[in-house]
């Protein structure tokens, strides 16, 4: 059927055709929806639209693209559009495509209600593609929190695509530019936190947004590269080009290829006074040094990677207190040029060097060693990440730039971990914490089912009688292993204690598992399970475990106490003998009752009773949980 509004412009054209030529342009009182009813077909078709006419800003018209079709643009579009709205109402969608050589204006005048906008996604969802050699004029742009409403400009066939706004462009949704031949031009830039803008890097350089006002810059800033291009340390594309920009978006790295050791991809404001207002938002690929901790030697290295860093000053912080300086060997220990110690000596909180001319080169070939000057810090809190290094680095002109920490070796978290060999399925339960802690129940789960719960499998603590006794298993299946102690807790030692052999209860990936364990505890007297870590690596055996059978206990004890003074069959620190310090690993290592431990018998001398006996009280101590 046809609108009623069909005859009345019928009639109106006729009308207009009888106007001289300059006479003012008709302007309605009454903003009309004209609405396309076409799939996917052209634009400048008038049964296409409703009204049997394309919307016309002269008649208050508004462009409404919302039954799921697509308006293609192919060619310049004579009548204007008072407005675009795509996906006008909740659960409707609507399109526009302009492709090569199509062009199309959105205009506004003063009496209106149609605002010369643009608007992708009302109620509903909209999307709006601009292809190379295409352009769209608008007043205003807008794209509501939704990531289904987007924005694609740009790709890889020649030509430019034009998106030029009188007023602001404010984006939550998608916005995806493509190569350097986009052209998009605003009064104001807007990307709201919900928004994703996906920048497609084809070369060395990308289309920049240029805003003639302020560019408030948050959401999710996404690159991903194509055409075969491989960024590399150097490479800088400018994205927004404005007189100021606020905020900061988040760098979403899951579509970038790796990059070398050092070099990391970086987005910042930075002054340019050639630019078209003065500050670009550039993404960048840097070369930065990089502090490595080998957590097993302490040993520090300054390195670059494959392109050179040079550097005249630096330091490395740690608000724990991680640093020794009685380790640190400094490049003026080391009698290189004229680097001072800024202050001398340092201390366990930071060590810092300068150098007062010149500079120095870092290079792949070329690292810096700094000593053993790494001891992982006491923690204050359970729980709480402990490796705090920090590594900044001063180059000239006095820029300061942030350097990358790595650790390498075995990690010592400052937690309740749960140990489990890949390759036997066998599991441990250690508090590796140097605080000791009291827990009444974990929970250990697997979304795959790669649990085994059987008998001869699991062996639970309820199973052992292990941990001060009463623990209870609850329901164990093949997704869920979990004891709870309905009476007083179980005390985890601190320092890296090597706590509960659980058996294999882990299905290996050779039997079809996955390592996707998560393993949950309480303390005691909490209602609220606290996050443990799960390790998948080898288990070592406990070397206070002197006859080999899996656990630390009293017969453990008494082959030490046998071998004490005679030979090194009770020898847990590896320093050929059975002496005292072997004994307190075993204590720190024991899995049985707290009893057993204070009634064991030591032998002579006296001094080892002394020294036991001093042992003995500060294990008592320090249970609490800060």
């Amino acid at each position: 059927m046809k609108s009623p509004l069909s005859a009345l412009r019928r009639a109106v054209a006729s009308t207009a055709a009888l106007l001289v030529v300059g006479a003012a342009p008709l302007v309605a009182h009454a903003q009309t929806y004209n609405s396309w009813t076409a799939g996917t077909a052209n634009w400048n078709i008038d049964l296409n639209w409703d009204v049997e006419f394309q919307p016309d800003f002269t008649f208050d018209e508004v462009a409404n693209i919302s039954n799921g079709g697509t308006a293609l643009v192919t060619s310049a579009i004579a009548t204007s559009p008072g407005q675009i709205v795509l996906g006008r109402e909740t659960g409707e969608t609507g399109s526009v495509i302009i492709q090569n050589g199509g062009s199309l204006s959105v205009k506004f005048v003063d009496g209106n209600v149609s605002n010369g906008g643009i608007d992708v996604g009302a109620a509903g969802t909209g999307s709006l593609t601009i292809l190379p050699g295409g352009s769209l004029e608008g007043r205003a742009l807008r794209v509501p929190g939704n990531l289904a409403n987007s924005i694609v400009l740009g790709g890889a066939a020649a030509g430019a695509a034009t998106l030029d706004l009188e007023r602001e462009a404010t984006i939550g949704g998608a916005l995806r530019i493509t190569g350097p031949n986009v052209n998009f031009s605003t009064l104001g830039l807007t990307l709201q936190g919900t928004s994703v803008y996906t920048a497609e890097i084809t070369g060395a350089a990308h289309s920049t947004i240029v805003s003639a006002n302020t560019a408030a810059l948050d959401g999710t800033l996404r690159p991903v590269f194509s055409g075969g291009f491989t960024p590399t340390a150097g490479n800088a594309w400018d994205l927004v080009d404005a007189p100021a920009i606020t905020g900061s978006p988040t760098l979403d790295l899951s579509g970038v290829p790796s990059l070398p050791k050092g070099q990391v991809y970086s987005f910042a404001a930075i002054e340019e006074p050639g630019s078209v207002h003065g500050v670009i938002g550039r993404l960048s690929v840097e070369q930065r040094l990089v502090l490595e901790v080998d957590r097993s030697t302490g040993q520090l290295t300054i390195a670059s990677g494959p392109a050179p860093v040079s550097i005249d000053g630096y330091s490395i912080r740690s608000a724990l207190g991680g640093l020794k300086p009685a380790g640190w060997n400094s490049l003026q220990d080391q009698g290189d040029s004229d680097w001072r110690e800024s202050p001398q000596g340092g201390s366990s909180f930071a060590l810092s060097e300068l150098k007062p001319t010149a500079s120095k080169s870092i290079s792949a070939t070329s690292p810096v060693t700094l000593g053993s000057a790494f001891a992982l810090p006491t923690p204050t809190e359970f729980g709480t990440e402990i490796e705090d290094l920090t590594f900044e680095y001063y180059s000239a002109g006095g820029v300061v730039t942030q350097g990358i920490v790595t650790y390498s070796g075995p990690k010592q978290h400052n937690n309740l971990v749960l140990v489990v060999d890949p390759n036997t399925g066998a599991a441990r339960l250690e508090n590796e914490s140097a605080i000791s802690v009291d827990i009444d129940g974990y929970v250990i789960s697997s979304a795959s089912g790669s649990l085994l719960a059987a008998n001869g499998s699991w062996n639970s603590l309820d199973d052992q009688n292990a941990g001060g006794g009463d623990w209870r298993e609850s329901n164990p299946t093949a997704n869920q292993l979990a004891e709870l102690k309905p009476t007083s807790s179980t005390t985890m030692t601190g320092g890296i204690n090597f706590g509960f052999d659980l058996g294999t209860l882990f299905r290996t990936a050779s039997s079809g598992g996955a390592e996707d364990l998560e393993f949950k505890f309480l303390f005691s007297g909490d209602d609220e399970f606290q996050t443990g870590v799960v390790e998948y690596r080898s288990i070592a055996s406990a070397s206070g475990d002197f006859d080999n059978d899996g656990d630390v206990d009293g017969a453990d004890y008494a082959l030490w106490q046998a071998a004490f003074g005679e030979n090194a069959s009770g020898d847990a620190d590896g320093d050929g003998d059975s002496d005292g310090f072997d004994f307190l690993t075993w204590q720190r290592q024991f899995s049985g009752p707290a009893s057993a431990v204070a009634s064991a018998a030591v032998p002579e001398p006296t001094s080892l009773l002394l020294l036991l006996a001093a042992a003995g009280s500060l294990t008592a101590c320090g249970r609490t949980r800060r």
